[in-house]
C-alpha cells in the first residue's frame, strides 16, 4: 500500500514538473517572438532558416537546464 503511494506521489511530481517546464519554454518563446518584431520564428523556420533553427535550440537548451535545476 505504502509503495502505490509513493509511486502515486511520484507520477504527481514528474506531471506538475512537466506542466511548468513546458510552460517555461512557451513563455520564454513568445517573449524572444515579442522582443524581436522583425523576425517571426515560426515564419523563419517554415522557410527553412536553419540559423533561426540553431538559435532557438540553444534558447531551449539553455532554458531546459535553468528550468531542470529551479525545478529540483
Amino acid at each position: 500500500m505504502e509503495a502505490e503511494m509513493d509511486l502515486l506521489n511520484y507520477a504527481f511530481s514528474i506531471f506538475i514538473s512537466l506542466a511548468i517546464g513546458l510552460a517555461g519554454f512557451i513563455i520564454a518563446y513568445k517573449i524572444f517572438d515579442g522582443m524581436t518584431p522583425g523576425v517571426h520564428f515560426a515564419d523563419q523556420l517554415k522557410a527553412d532558416n536553419k540559423s533561426v533553427a540553431i538559435f532557438l535550440a540553444g534558447l531551449f537548451i539553455g532554458l531546459g537546464i535553468l528550468l531542470g535545476s529551479a525545478v529540483k
